[in-house]
Formats: structure tokens, C-alpha cells, sequence
């Protein structure tokens, strides 16, 4: 069934008259779109060159709007119905034939054979037809004017977005109605337009259409960075090509959505092995500090990924909630898929949540009766506090995930199939925020599920694990025991050990296989037992068996990253690896690279999985090389691959040796503000001595986000030098890579300091040293003074004194006086009509709802040269049509701070 728009709002005799328009979302009147739909000749009008759209649509009418609208064939030499003049020479019967026989439209009485073709179509008649041609989904819930037998198709209807909610479903249909609905229609069988592409990795491309679709598109052949490449690709049966440039991998983003996550936005798929391990934020990557404060506010922190690995959903753990100003950090360890280093990032992160939190969803699934209802909040809410009814009984309320979103009601019975009523109390976010209203009340449904578990997927994941993933929630001891490995004859080989803990939809299994066949290749299935259960008692019921085949595992481990950690409960040499590894043997070496000197460590070790820490380190701070020997660490296949004798360089007691952060010494922070001499001040400056003994970190002194003003990021356009001191404060020639004493010099634009205050904040909290202390918060406060020049903004003509026309200007100035102005009265050339200083007077206002601005007063003269010099002007007279007020060339007006105003502009007072 085609989407083409083929309407005829006409009968027979009418004809086309419309020429071409321009057809698309420009179109926004019932008369625009009827137009633009003429325009593709799809629409005509009646005979006397008007569309008509006041009228109301009769059913033969509306039987050709529906026959063309959906391409619907056009029947003859077939009579169904038994109306007076219904007859083969009748225009409509064609198209009436049409719909009938594809069950759009029937008669108005069936028993007497009548369709009633003059008739008039009501809207929920539309709505009906609408809902089988477009093959609509009857909703659950209606709010809707039609009759009881329409409320459906009606809603139907709205929630597509073709008919507006507050139509009267019972009127006739109007020939305006039916052509927005016919337009809303054929915009639904448009190809949308391509609003934007971006590269997310050498092979993955991110569509978005203009009606905020998205797409993701998978290259055969990858983008090579920095290349403009053509690609071209299907959507919805659409041919499309476009433009993409893969961007150097950055961090686009770090925001706040409520007081308790951060995300962090790339711009491309990152390996997220690099930022997290078990889930967890692995510890610096990210850091999330408050200004004032060394605190890491995510370490240890929950994180969780978007489908496409673009970004990182931080969830601070604990109880702690996040406000105030913040500095995120993230580090140059995070890698893209493609392995590619992203750039280090730091931003200035301001969080104030005020928006409540809401139900997100709310569910509750039983194949016969459950006590267990789950409900989703729109953020983190506060695990205690909560309390909960479900169908009028008390019901505990305990956190299910790590993001502290969902919770689980619990204690009550409930029968599948029913709906029960939900009320919650006291739910609150992290801010503080109480939902509203409080108690929320809602219902929920008990859906019924009697079907068995599904298998999606078995997939190897070495010669050893395969990880299974099923459609919904396992029950895990209904696994353990009960999945067995089969050989290519069908002989058993034993049961699978299940290595995941807990209930969920992916398990890791580890084979029955004592060894690997010599052949390299083990082809075989998995079998699950019948009993096989998800965590409602739904069985398989029949033995499942999927093929499987290992391929031996040759592929020895490789050592990612070298750390030498000191924060948390282990401290020592921290490992990262390309896989999972369990510990050898052998001990390591570490080489003094500046002595030499060698020293044995003891294979003592802690951690799992692709992470494990040497903790057995006790030599002095400095760079040292590392050598691990062959097989100190080797993987989990058969083979036990070990890992080759590696060499690395790792830094060794920088943290321990160096606790000390930077600090203020010399003139510390100082606010330098500028003198002013018959012009607008310059930028503003603020100084700011450091001092630290291991060498400053110059980019984090040079960051803008390093510092506060007024509690708030720096003004756009700020920028930071630096100049190298030495101990007693005094300048030094050239710059040092890392200073041991430096001066940071902050400029802010004169643009941006709007207002002359003594007691602007300035917070210096971002600067670290070379071993990664961070200052403690230091903050000043001083004078700035306003360096934003005064505007002429208003000239009005009193409303209590017609004589008088007040200036008004965007600042208070102080000293205007006539020279400064220039008016022109009846004149639009203006140069020929300057008034004569002697013909007006200036005067400030000291009182009243005008204080602050100038009052100006015209001698009669200035328009009738006989007039006497002191007869004032009536502003609001017939002599007056028009006034400008100009700001003299070179005008020494200034405001109290001594910005001059900006000169040679212009208002009309009248």
C-alpha cells in the first residue's frame, strides 16, 4: 500500500487550476497545504477556482479522497449498493467500489444495501477509515470526544499526530480538516531529510534526520581521520549520501543531569576497558573534584555505557550527592575502539539540581501471582525514606541497580492480569528534591508470563567460556548441573561450570573439557537441560541444543599499562592486560634508571580478572625500568599461554615522595585594575604567585577552569599567561618547563565586567604540580571596575510634560552636557537641520520614576524662526513630526567610572 497522496477534494466536474508551489514544511495553513498538494496534482478545486474548505465532505467525496490516498484500484462493472442514482454512469461508484472492497468504508445500512453516498462523513468516520488504511495500534487508553464505538480509532488518530485531541470526533468533517489530515498523512510517506552525520569510529556513522530519527550505519571500508569521505547508505527504503570527516577523538561534553551522575560525552566509541573495570570507574581516569576540595567524588563510582559507547554515565556512589562547583577531570589513558588516545580534558562543572524526581516506569510480572513490583525513577532517589503501598498495604522498598534508579516493592500478593493501586511516599533525590505531588500514586498491571525462557545467543569466548544470553532473567541453579557439551557424535562430555553469580540474562560458562584436541578445533553443541528456568518458573520444557565449535586459543597475554598506584586499600605496581590472566611464576626486577641499581621483588599479588597489583615494592622514588619474566602471568585457555618477558618503564614514589600541593607566596592574588584617561578601560588582569617544590603542572596553571569568579566559570574570552619567578618574587628571563616559582597572569575581557564591585571573589583551585597534588582553594577578594561604556538606549516625550523629552541611557552617566548632543526636528537630511545649542536646554533628573536620566527642553525656534527665543516647544504638536537624538562625534560623556559613552549613535523619538 503506497503513502502517495492522490487526493481529489472535488466531484467529478471540478478541475485543476493551481499552479506549481513550493511544497513542504512551509506549508502551515489549511489553504498553504491544500495548495502545495494542488501543486503536485494531487488536489483540485471546485469550478469556480475556490478550494471550498468551509464545506463539509460527503461520503462519495471522502470514498475519492481515501481511493487516491492509498492507490487504492478503482473498481467497475460492480453495483454493491442499492442507493437511488447508484448506477454506472454514477461519478462515485469507482471509488466507492474501491474502498468497499478493501473494507475502508461500508455501507450506512447493511441489511437495506445503502451507503448513503450525499451523506455527510463525520470526523470519527475519518478517524475509522485512517486507523485500518494505516494499520494503527488501538490504544489502551482513550481521551477523546467520539462515540463510544470510534473512542479507539480516535485515539488512534491523535496519538499519530493526525487529528488535533480537542476535535469534535461527532461533527461533519470540513474540507479544511480532511486536507490537514490528508497533508499529515503524505508527510508521513516523506524521506526525511539528513540533519547531521557524525563518525563515532573508523566504521560506524550516526545519522540523524530532521524528524530527529537516528540511524546507525556500518562501513565495510574504514574512515581514515581527518579525510572527507562520501558515503552512501538505505533508510526506510530511502537512498541516501552524504558527507562524514572522522574527528580526532576528543571529549565533547561533561554535564549533570541531576545531583547524583555525571556523563561524559565523546565524540567517538571509546574502548571502555579504558575508563572502567567491573563497572567501575577505574581509579583517576575520571575525576570529579569540588572546588575547594581534593576529593575525588567518583572513585570507585558506577559507570555505565550508551549502545555506542559515545558516553560514560558516572553514578557517585555512597550517599553523597553532588552541588555546587566542580572540576571534572578525565585523563589521556581513555582509548577509542580503534585504539586512538583521547585527549586529556578539564572543565569547570557547575550542579544545582532543582527538578524533582518523577515515575519513569513502573511493572510487574507473574505467571500466575508475584509479590514483587518494580519501579524505575526518572534519576537517583535516596535508597531509605521511602515509603510504599501497593493495593493499600505496606510494601518495602529496596534499591536494585547501582544507579540507585530502580526499586523493588515487595511483600504484597498479587494476581497476574490484575491491576493494583501504587502509592509512594517520600521519594527524594539527591538535591533534596521531594517528588510532587507526595504521596505519588499510579497503578500498575500485573502482566501474565507462562513462556519458557528463550536461548538468543551461545558464544565462545576462548577454547574455555562461552557466555549465553537469553531473552529475559535466569534463574542461575536452574543452570548449574543442567547444561551439558556434546561432542560432533553426540557424546556427553560433562557439564558446564557456571561462572557468573546471580540471576540475569547473560551467564559465563566454563567447558567440561579436561584438554584441548590436538587438532585445534572442537566442534560439538551445548545442551540445557528442560528444566532450565527463568526466575518467574517458566521452563523450557524441551531440551534446547546449540552448535558450537572452539578454535584453540595461541594468543598469549599482553601487559596494556604500567601504574605505580598509591591511593586505595593496594598500593604497588598496578598491571593491565589484554585479557584475563591468573598469576605464574617468577619474580620481577626493578632497575634504578638513574643508579643503576637493581632489586628483586617477590611475585606477590593482588586482583582479578585483567587487573592485578605487585605489591611487594619497597625502593626509593624514581624512574625505573620493570622486567617481568615469561610466564609470571598467563591466561585462561587450555594452552595456559604465558605471558613473554616484558619490559616497561613505570615512575615509582612521586605520590609518596610528594604530598605537598602548590601554594601562594610572594604578593599571592592580586586584582590589577586600570586607570582611565578619556577612554574605556582595558582588560582587566589578575595575578596569582605559585610556588611548589616539585615543579608546577603548566597547563593545568595556564587552564582557565584552574579559576573562579564570583563562584563562576571565567568569563568567554578570558585567557592565561605565565611568567617564570624566582624565589624572592622578582621576574626571570625565559619560562621554565616546569616552574618551581611562578606568576599566572588572568586576563579577563574588558567586555565581561559589567559592574564595578570591591568585593569580586576570585578562587584559584585547579592548578596542580607535576606529581598530581592539587591546591588547596585559595580565594581573594578585590576591585574590579565596570568597563563597559554607556549607550544612549531611549528618548521619549514626557507623559506628564509634553515639553520635556527624556534620554534615557543603558548606565547612569554623569556629566552630559549640550555639546555632547545633536537633535534634527522635521528633517530627514539631517546634516542640513542640526539645531543650534542655544536652542535647547539640558537638564538631570534627581527625583522621581526618571532619577538617573536627562531632561531636554526646545525653544519654539527650533521650528518657526519668528518665534521668541524663550517660548518652549509642545512636543506632542502639529509643528513636530519627528525627532532624532544623536551622540556628538567625539562626546566626552562618561559614566561614574569614567567609560566614555559610545559615540555617533542614534535614536527616533518621535
Amino acid at each position: 500500500m503506497k503513502k502517495i497522496l492522490s487526493v481529489a477534494l472535488s466531484t467529478a466536474m471540478a478541475f485543476s487550476m493551481f499552479a506549481s508551489v513550493a511544497f513542504g514544511d512551509a506549508a502551515t495553513t489549511p489553504q498553504q497545504k491544500f495548495d502545495a498538494l494542488a501543486a503536485k496534482g494531487i488536489l483540485n478545486g471546485y469550478p469556480d477556482g475556490q478550494a471550498h474548505l468551509e464545506k463539509d465532505l460527503t461520503r462519495a467525496e471522502f470514498a475519492k479522497i481515501v481511493t487516491k490516498l492509498f492507490d487504492l484500484t478503482e473498481v467497475t462493472n460492480k453495483l454493491s449498493y442499492k442507493d437511488k442514482g447508484y448506477n454506472a454512469s454514477n461519478w462515485a461508484v469507482p471509488y466507492i467500489e474501491a474502498v468497499t472492497a478493501v473494507n475502508y468504508m461500508q455501507g450506512k445500512d447493511t441489511v437495506k444495501g445503502i451507503f448513503d453516498y450525499n451523506g455527510k462523513v463525520t470526523v470519527e468516520e475519518v478517524a475509522a477509515v485512517l486507523f485500518r488504511a494505516l494499520k494503527l495500534e488501538q490504544p489502551t487508553t482513550t481521551d477523546n470526544s467520539a462515540s463510544a464505538w470510534a473512542k479507539g480509532y480516535a485515539q488512534a488518530v491523535i496519538d499519530a499526530g493526525l487529528v488535533a485531541k480537542d476535535t469534535n470526533f461527532k461533527a461533519n468533517a470540513s474540507r479544511s480538516l480532511v486536507v490537514e489530515t490528508a497533508y499529515a498523512v503524505d508527510q508521513l510517506g516523506q524521506a526525511a531529510t539528513i540533519a547531521s552525520a557524525e563518525a563515532v569510529s573508523p566504521t560506524k556513522v550516526v545519522v540523524t534526520f530532521s524528524d530527529k530519527t537516528t540511524t546507525t550505519v556500518e562501513l565495510t571500508t574504514a574512515l581514515v581521520a581527518g579525510v572527507e569521505t562520501t558515503i552512501n547508505f538505505k533508510h526506510n527504503d530511502h537512498d541516501y549520501t552524504t558527507k562524514v570527516t572522522l574527528a580526532a577523538p576528543k571529549v565533547v561534553s561533561a554535564t549533570a543531569p541531576n545531583a547524583k551522575q555525571v556523563v561524559i560525552k565523546f565524540n567517538r566509541s571509546i574502548d571502555v576497558d579504558t575508563l572502567a573495570e567491573s563497572s567501575k570507574v577505574i581509579d583517576g581516569v575520571v575525576k570529579v573534584t569540588k572546588v575547594g576540595s581534593k576529593d575525588d567524588e567518583v572513585a570507585n563510582a558506577y559507570v555505565t555505557f550508551n549502545a555506542d559507547n559515545t558516553e560514560a554515565t558516572i553514578t557517585v556512589p555512597g550517599t553523597k550527592g553532588l552541588k555546587g562547583n566542580y572540576t571534572v577531570v578525565v585523563n589521556d589513558a581513555v582509548k577509542t575502539t580503534a585504539g586512538e588516545a583521547v585527549p586529556a580534558f578539564t572543565t569547570l562543572l557547575p550542579i544545582a539540581d532543582t527538578v524533582a524526581p518523577t515515575v519513569a516506569t513502573i511493572s510487574s510480572t507473574a505467571k500466575a501471582t508475584t509479590k514483587d513490583v518494580y519501579v524505575t525513577f526518572s534519576e537517583p532517589v535516596k535508597t531509605t525514606g521511602i515509603v510504599a503501598y501497593v493495593n493499600g498495604s505496606a510494601a518495602s522498598a529496596t534499591v536494585q541497580n547501582d544507579t540507585y534508579t530502580e526499586f523493588k516493592l515487595s511483600g504484597v500478593s498479587l494476581e497476574s492480569g490484575k491491576s493494583y493501586d501504587v502509592s509512594l511516599l517520600n521519594v527524594t533525590d539527591y538535591a533534596g528534591n521531594v517528588a510532587n505531588p507526595n504521596p505519588i500514586k499510579t497503578t500498575v498491571t500485573v502482566v501474565s508470563d507462562v513462556a519458557a525462557p528463550v536461548i538468543k545467543s551461545v558464544t565462545p569466548i576462548s577454547d574455555k567460556f562461552v557466555e549465553v544470553e537469553f531473552d529475559k532473567n535466569v534463574d542461575r541453579a536452574s543452570l548449574v548441573g543442567n547444561v551439558r557439551l556434546l561432542n560432533s557424535v553426540g557424546e556427553s562430555q560433562g557439564t558446564f561450570t557456571v561462572v557468573t553469580t546471580g540471576n540475569g540474562k547473560k551467564f559465563t560458562l566454563q567447558s567440561p573439557l579436561t584438554s584441548f584436541p590436538s587438532t585445534g578445533t572442537f566442534t560439538g553443541s551445548v545442551v540445557f537441560g528442560a528444566t532450565v528456568k527463568d526466575t518467574l518458573g517458566n521452563t523450557l520444557g524441551t531440551a534446547s541444543s546449540q552448535a558450537i565449535t572452539f578454535t584453540k586459543d595461541t594468543v598469549a597475554p599482553t601487559v596494556t599499562s604500567i601504574t605505580y598506584s598509591t591511593s586505595g586499600s593496594v598500593k604497588g605496581l598496578q598491571l593491565k592486560f589484554s585479557e584475563e590472566v591468573v598469576v605464574g611464576t617468577g619474580n620481577v626486577t626493578l632497575i634504578n634508571n638513574k643508579t643503576g641499581q637493581s632489586t628483586t621483588i617477590a611475585n606477590t599479588v593482588s586482583g582479578s580478572g585483567k587487573t592485578f597489583t605487585l605489591t611487594s615494592v619497597n625502593v626509593a622514588p624514581g624512574e625505573y625500568t620493570v622486567r617481568l619474566p615469561e610466564g609470571l602471568f598467563r591466561d585462561k585457555s587450555y594452552s595456559a599461554n604465558k605471558l613473554a618477558a616484558t619490559v616497561l618503564t613505570v615512575t615509582i614514589g612521586s605520590e609518596a615522595t610528594d604530598g605537598d600541593a602548590p601554594v601562594l607566596f610572594n604578593k599571592g592574588i592580586q586584582f590589577n585594575d586600570s586607570t582611565v584617561s578619556d577612554s574605556v578601560y582595558g582588560d582587566a588582569t589578575i595575578t596569582v604567585d605559585l610556588r611548589d617544590a616539585s615543579g608546577l603542572n603548566v597547563a593545568s596553571v595556564m587552564d582557565v577552569n584552574s579559576y573562579t569568579l564570583d563562584d563562576k566559570a571565567l568569563p568567554s574570552g578570558s585567557f592565561v599567561t605565565i611568567r617564570t619567578l624566582d624565589k624572592d618574587g622578582n621576574l626571570q628571563v625565559g619560562n621554565a618547563e616546569k616552574p618551581t616559582y611562578a606568576r599566572a597572569i588572568i586576563h579577563i575581557p574588558s567586555s565581561s565586567i559589567s559592574e564595578t564591585k570591591t568585593d569580586y571573589k576570585f578562587v584559584v583551585n585547579g592548578v596542580a604540580d607535576v606529581a598530581g597534588n592539587y591546591i588547596e582553594a585559595v580565594s581573594a577578594k578585590g576591585t574590579l571596575t565596570s568597563r563597559v561604556s554607556p549607550l544612549l538606549t531611549s528618548a521619549v516625550v514626557s507623559s506628564g510634560n509634553s515639553y520635556e523629552l527624556i534620554l534615557g541611557f543603558s548606565k547612569e552617566v554623569v556629566d552630559l552636557d549640550k555639546q555632547d548632543l545633536e537633535f534634527y526636528i522635521n528633517n530627514d537630511v539631517k546634516d542640513t537641520n542640526i539645531l543650534s545649542q542655544a536652542y535647547y536646554t539640558v537638564t538631570k533628573i534627581v527625583n522621581g520614576s526618571d532619577k538617573g536620566k536627562w531632561s531636554v527642553t526646545f525653544s519654539k525656534k527650533a521650528v518657526d524662526s519668528k518665534a521668541a527665543l524663550e517660548d518652549e516647544l509642545d512636543l506632542n504638536s502639529n509643528d513636530v513630526n519627528r525627532i532624532i537624538v544623536k551622540i556628538a562625534k567625539n562626546a566626552k560623556v562618561h559614566d561614574k567610572d569614567g567609560n566614555l559613552i559610545t559615540d555617533e549613535t542614534e535614536i527616533s523619538a518621535k
